[in-house]
């Protein structure tokens, strides 16, 4: 997978709702079906959500050897970057919240069939081997030997699946909110959008009005929907609506869930508990997804891993208590 930077095309500036200027960004996407130019809009309101949230990031591209290519944010350089995996149904703009208060190289992709990244359909795929290739090629992209990851949700599957198959390239694994693949229950919702029939319905007219995302996010996502900036809701309604995001997450969900929950071959719980690689679970205590006793009892298995549960906060712990969880990782980290 070779990597390159996004040329920055020299272009009249835009202004943010907030009069703020934006910053201009290259038309470097090859997804179908969607003006270049919305594209570029995303990817420009994106790096600038960023900024005000004091993560200066910059475009990057990654190419594998399919030539799909995989987008990612990221900030500086070095041997041991700092590489952030966002939850299942998201986009990389949910850690804009968390990535300014990491220090050093920060590396934000987009998940396959997500944001500006390349289309899937899950169905048919092995779906752990793919989680761990991804990453794999991201990490020779990047020329990271070794990386520290930190995933959420289903972000935490893909790390957990790339630490297991390649532990020698992570150096800490830290994993936010309850990682998928740990336990079998899934809330109601996720189980539903899995299904043939309910789920494509649910992906062709989803969420378009960013105060009813904000009561999805209240009822599964975090413990303080109030607090949630609109920005963030806007931008993933923006990323929700392009070409190809609904059938990555309908498939995503078909293939690794049942109405009963997680399906029994993406388990991971008994691998990790013979992993070696330094782990930390930071889990919110109102968690929707599974409580902090899941990742007691997971810890206690592991050589070395421990848990730091995070007051006051949800799935989404760094959306509740930012700094707490920044606090949590960063220490962790260095």
């Amino acid at each position: 997978m070779n990597v390159r930077r996004s040329v920055r095309e020299r272009r009249p500036r835009s202004m943010g709702g907030d009069g703020t200027e934006l910053p201009a960004v290259a038309d470097g996407n090859r997804l179908t079906g969607h003006p270049a130019s919305r594209l570029a809009e995303f990817e420009r309101d994106r790096l600038a959500l960023f900024a005000h949230y004091n993560f200066e990031g910059e475009s990057r591209w990654a190419e594998d050897r399919e030539g799909r290519r995989t987008y990612m944010i990221g900030r500086g350089d070095g041997p041991c970057p700092t590489v952030l995996i966002h939850g299942g149904l998201s986009h990389g703009g949910e850690w804009a919240l968390l990535a300014g208060r990491l220090p050093g190289h920060v590396v934000i992709a987009d998940r396959p069939g997500c944001g500006l990244s390349y289309q899937i359909d899950y169905r048919g795929v092995d779906y752990r081997r793919s989680a761990a290739e991804w990453l794999l090629d991201l990490a020779d992209s990047i020329g990271a030997e070794r990386m520290n990851l930190v995933g959420n949700s289903m972000g935490g599957y893909f790390a957990m699946a790339f630490a297991i198959a390649h532990p020698g390239r992570v150096r800490h694994l830290v994993l936010v909110g309850a990682p998928a693949g740990i336990d079998k229950r899934v809330p109601l919702f996720p189980r539903i959008w899995g299904q043939p029939i309910l789920g494509p319905l649910i992906s062709r007219f989803g969420i378009t009005d960013p105060e009813a995302l904000r009561r999805v996010f209240g009822r599964i996502l975090v413990a303080h929907p109030e607090q949630v900036p609109r920005d963030m809701l806007t931008l993933a309604v923006a990323a929700a609506a392009i070409p190809g995001a609904g059938r990555a997450a309908h498939t995503m969900l078909r293939t690794v869930l049942t109405m009963r929950g997680l399906r029994p071959r993406i388990m991971l719980r008994d691998d990790m508990a013979n992993l070696q690689v330094p782990t930390l679970f930071t889990w919110g205590d109102s968690d929707a997804f599974a409580p902090p006793s899941s990742g007691h009892d997971l810890a206690a298995q592991m050589v070395n891993a421990r848990v730091e549960v995070i007051p006051g906060a949800g799935h989404l712990a760094w959306f509740d208590r930012p700094d707490a969880v920044a606090t949590a990782v960063t220490g962790f980290l260095t």
